[in-house]
């Protein structure tokens, strides 16, 4: 499987797989679209891409990535104060509770989201490092 259709199957989009690995939105963009041949990559481009979707670099570059096993990510034993989380922190959170977790890849994106408005909140001290590892226990990204 290619890394768009194995994106597509993981419900992670390209921004968030940038995020997470730390390769240029433009770089992915371009690798998944076809524009840039894998092959002529950086081996520490695919290496980052392939650790964070903790996958073989060989497996990227053959095409040879497996569809992911679906997962329940949401962790229900990790408690969250939300009265002290910013207004759209909660609302994005009772959003992801809504969610057919087992049967909507959207699922997926908005966890994401949540996750980069969580970055963002803790980067401004808006929440504190404890509230985000809260956070990131309960909603993973893949």
């Amino acid at each position: 499987m290619e890394l768009m259709a194995y994106l597509e199957k993981s419900g992670i989009t390209i921004y968030g797989l940038s995020k997470k690995s730390g390769v240029p939105y433009t770089t992915l963009s371009s690798i998944c679209h076809r524009k840039s041949d894998i092959n002529e990559c950086r081996v520490g481009t695919l290496r980052l891409i392939a650790d964070a979707l903790h996958v073989s670099p060989l497996d990227i570059i053959n095409g040879s990535l497996v569809s992911p096993l679906k997962h329940n990510f949401i962790d229900d034993s990790v408690a969250i104060d939300l009265s002290d989380l910013p207004k759209m922190l909660k609302n994005s959170i009772s959003e992801l509770e809504d969610y057919d977790r087992e049967n909507d890849p959207t699922f997926y994106s908005a966890a994401d989201t949540m996750m980069l408005m969580a970055d963002r909140f803790l980067a401004e001290g808006v929440i504190d490092a404890r509230t985000y590892d809260l956070l990131a226990r309960k909603y993973p990204i893949a």
